[in-house]
């Protein structure tokens, strides 16, 4: 079977790239600062893709809550000590810098759409030179809303010139095949990254389509890689 679209959307992380050893270790980094004890990697790649806060609750008891600023202070130190850490580990998963090289040749236009803040997508983004091939990129913070509304696809797919029912998107996530579904775009769910072992099997998602490697979801594209 081979799939025909016209664009193809992305979700970053777990995704295109391997950021959870960085994540991990800004989230350990805060909790020790503040006095808390660091966690398992394992413990904390169940909350990678739920973002800052998901992960330092796991690390703060919570009967202990009221007495740590989450939202502020750690979030914070989070965020600076990430920002100032963001490729120490992180690396494209294998395939994909083949899979968006094949995706450019052949001429299919590419987006991410991400939870993770525009200024620190595009500061990874900066170490790697196939990224130039995303015509959009779209943080969390880029809009109003972000996934699972499907206003962030929208944007991206008004700024390609790509209907809905002609696009896309992969992602490993429950919110983002939520969030295509919403979007009355296609969705790929990727076996590769973090999400099932948070949101369950990726079976009961609702995915279009079921994508073990990059390699196996170029060969489904048709592209050449």
């Amino acid at each position: 079977m081979q799939l025909n679209c016209k664009a193809l959307l992305w979700d970053l992380d777990g995704t295109l790239m391997d950021t959870a050893p960085d994540l991990i270790a800004a989230c350990n980094h805060t909790l020790t600062s503040f006095g808390l004890k660091a966690l398992n990697p394992g413990l904390i790649r169940t909350r990678v893709t739920s973002g800052m806060r998901a992960m330092l609750s796991l690390g703060v008891p919570e009967s202990e809550r009221s007495g740590y600023d989450i939202e502020g202070q750690m979030r914070m130190t989070f965020a600076e000590y990430y920002t100032a850490h963001i490729n120490t580990f992180t690396k494209p998963f294998e395939g994909i810098v083949e899979l968006c090289d094949a995706a450019k040749a052949s001429g299919l236009p590419m987006a991410v759409i991400t939870s993770k803040y525009e200024a620190m997508a595009l500061k990874l983004f900066e170490n790697y030179p196939f990224t130039a091939d995303f015509k959009v990129l779209l943080g969390c913070d880029s809009l109003p809303w972000s996934k699972p509304d499907p206003r962030p696809l929208w944007e991206a797919l008004k700024r390609l010139e790509v209907s809905p029912e002609d696009a896309l998107y992969v992602g490993d996530h429950l919110n983002d095949i939520r969030a295509a579904r919403n979007a009355g775009v296609r969705s790929a769910a990727a076996l590769w990254g973090y999400g099932q072992s948070e949101c369950g099997p990726a079976e009961n998602w609702g995915a279009d389509l079921l994508v073990e490697s990059p390699g196996a979801l170029c060969r489904l594209l048709g592209l050449d890689a």
